[in-house]
């Protein structure tokens, strides 16, 4: 698959899965906005995802899965990219406004009420400093798309990070089924799922699910987060979730020097 093609079909996706080893655990996972720096891929997490951040730049390894078709552009395929993870500490925002704050106001709306005008960018500073993480020395490789909330995306550790779309065939059970993980591969693993509202998407639910995968089989289950769309927010929920944010960001910043 060629750089032009995979550098569309980020620049085309909506949203992705990020996942990286974790040594003697399950993988990590989390939601993110795919963006492209200088034609690779990247993601730009706030400040209040600094130990998240830290952790992915210090793994060896790390995938970036374009599973949902949802808000998606024209040049979206299905597929995961592979590679070397670079944090680059965007502690001024410069970086992050010059080449990727065009591309988070288009496909994450949330973002347009703090950075959509200079004087919104100003009042909230704060928001424009990045972590941003870029893959190197990129692989692609297929993917099947998510189609529902049965679907996840599913990384075993098996001493290499394999990630595959897998389909969960009774939530409640344990083990959990899942058909179309990877075979022989084997050992610790996280499926990862989200739930979103179109076109807003205001409302964001990622949950993971981590234990030990063998043979279509996730033992010793452990879920983190509801799989459901979380509730409409009030106005006071939204507020408070901002603030929260904001202090957030601006600790995090302060304790690395940066504000």
């Amino acid at each position: 698959m060629d750089v032009t093609t995979v550098g569309a079909a980020v620049h085309s996706a909506g949203v992705a899965e990020l996942l990286w080893p974790v040594a003697g655990k399950p993988p990590a996972a989390v939601g993110v906005v795919p963006l492209v720096l200088e034609g690779r891929p990247a993601v730009a997490l706030p400040w209040a995802q600094w130990e998240t951040a830290r952790a992915v730049g210090a793994a060896g390894e790390a995938a970036l899965a374009l599973s949902d078709p949802r808000l998606t552009g024209s040049a979206w395929r299905p597929m995961v990219l592979s590679g070397r993870p670079r944090l680059i500490e965007d502690g001024d925002g410069d970086l992050f406004g010059e080449h990727l704050l065009d591309q988070e106001l288009r496909k994450f709306p949330p973002s347009r009420a703090l950075a959509d005008s200079v004087m919104l960018r100003r009042e909230h500073w704060w928001y424009l400093p990045r972590l941003v993480i870029v893959l190197e020395d990129v692989r692609a490789g297929a993917l099947r798309p998510r189609e529902g909330p049965m679907d996840v995306v599913l990384g075993v550790d098996d001493g290499g990070l394999h990630v595959t779309t897998a389909r969960v065939a009774d939530w409640d059970a344990d083990p959990l089924v899942l058909s179309g993980g990877p075979v022989p591969q084997q050992g610790p693993a996280v499926a990862i799922g989200q739930e979103f509202s179109v076109p807003d998407v205001e409302r964001w639910t990622v949950h993971t699910t981590t234990g030990r995968y063998a043979d279509g089989r996730l033992a010793e289950v452990s879920s983190s987060g509801p799989r459901q769309l979380e509730p409409v927010p009030g106005l006071l929920a939204r507020v408070r979730r901002q603030r929260a944010l904001e202090r957030a960001c601006t600790s995090a910043l302060r304790a690395a020097g940066r504000a």
